[in-house]
């Protein structure tokens, strides 16, 4: 590996270099001042390949500036913005915005020098305001790869997480392959950090950054590195112990650190509605349609619109107390329906209808009624009855009368 540049030197006639910010096994970052801009201060991180020769360099210079296009294209305020690449002394450099303030690590070693560390809402407001940073890169098919404590900055301004160091540098590293095609074998992200899938094959995804950034959390929220946290025979998490977190983030920062890649949160989005539901818990719960108004026909019928009237003033102690009064709307009282002409009119429309239609039916009832034919009566049979004369009795014959 080639030595730190000596500080005080100037580079292309214009970056002078003022302090070594970080190194790393990929790459070294320095700060500078652009005299070409009143001194204004930036981030120059050098690409240290693995391997040197001329292959190499090449080799190197080409992913760099492919590498260099992409970063162009980020503009977020939460990422420093990408000003210029370029090659001195066979030494590639990448020129970035200086961001004032202090890694997380260097917070979270603060605090737990007082045998403090951060809180469940703080690292709520953490996760929430990181989240908008993550989903800008990943729409960009840009996976940041080295998601630490370490390369997240909070800006001293705003007060808002900044995110620095993308494993691009360290990503090229892992492309450069000498003549005969035989790829290097590197390590590209921090162990505990990266998940297994990245340490091992390099391969990395959006649920890989989750991962890292689940990771950071728990790292904030126990004052613990991840070595201490992970289960060394079983491979499982074990930080809810050391931790004042409630069930809710407890359950998304597990499905973000799991082993499996496919049983994590595959984007920002699901991660954002799963913290959505700690916050809002009705927003999960199913939306009760409401029942659809109906609609009259006629729209002389269309009901009108209740105007609310001032409360009636509370009566007074010992006052003779009113007579108790109807609701209208739950029981109609006296001639309160009639005074609604509207009412009225539809009530009494009703009727007619009703009538038309009973008359109708009545009469088609008459008219469809068959007419019932005469049951021929079987003449009568009077049996004469005969008839006893009763004969006279005689009378008597006059009896002589004898003279003397």
């Amino acid at each position: 590996m080639q030595p730190p540049i000596a500080i005080g030197t100037v580079l292309q006639n214009r970056y002078r270099l003022v302090s070594i910010l970080g190194q790393g096994g990929f790459g070294r970052t320095y700060l500078v001042e652009d005299e070409g801009r009143f001194k204004e201060r930036c981030a120059l991180k050098e690409l240290i390949p693995v391997q040197s020769g001329p292959y190499v360099l090449e080799k190197s210079k080409e992913l760099f500036q492919r590498e260099a296009a992409i970063l162009y294209q980020i503009a977020h305020p939460q990422i420093p913005q990408f000003r210029a690449i370029f090659e001195e002394n066979q030494r590639l450099f990448l020129v970035q915005d200086y961001v004032e303030g202090m890694t997380y690590r260097e917070l979270l070693l603060d605090r737990t020098s007082t045998g403090r560390t951060f809180s469940e809402a703080e690292v709520l407001v953490f996760i929430r305001q990181i989240l908008p940073v993550l989903a800008h890169i990943h729409a960009r098919g840009i996976i940041h790869r080295d998601i630490s404590p370490e390369n997240i900055i909070r800006r001293e301004n705003d007060k808002l997480p900044v995110l620095i160091d993308f494993g691009v540098v360290k990503e090229l590293a892992t492309k450069v392959q000498s003549p005969e095609g035989t790829p290097h074998a590197t390590t590209v992200g921090k162990i505990g950090y990266a998940p297994m899938e990245q340490l091992q094959s390099g391969r990395a995804t959006a649920s890989s950054d989750l991962y890292a950034l689940a990771v950071t959390t728990i790292v904030l929220l126990t004052g613990k590195e991840p070595q201490e946290l992970l289960d060394q025979r079983t491979l499982q998490w074990n930080w809810q112990q050391q931790a004042q977190a409630s069930p809710g983030l407890a359950a998304v920062l597990n499905r973000m650190l799991n082993r499996s890649p496919g049983d994590r949160y595959q984007s920002v989005s699901e991660v954002a509605k799963a913290l959505d539901g700690l916050t809002n818990p009705q927003s999960n719960q199913p939306t009760v349609p409401p029942a659809p108004a109906v609609v009259p026909t006629n729209p002389s019928l269309i009901a009108t619109v209740a105007v609310g009237r001032s409360p009636e003033p509370e009566p007074l102690a010992g006052s003779p107390q009113p007579p108790n009064r109807i609701d209208p709307l739950i029981e109609p009282a006296g001639d309160s329906f009639w005074e609604n002409p509207i009412a009225a009119i539809g009530l009494l429309t009703g009727l007619v209808i009703l009538t038309g239609f009973g008359s109708w039916a009545l009469v088609g009832s008459f008219l469809n009624k068959p007419t019932p034919k005469p049951t021929p009566t079987p003449p009568q049979v009077i049996s004469p009855t005969p008839t006893l004369t009763p004969i006279p009795n005689p009378l008597p014959l006059p009896t002589p009368t004898l003279e003397p």
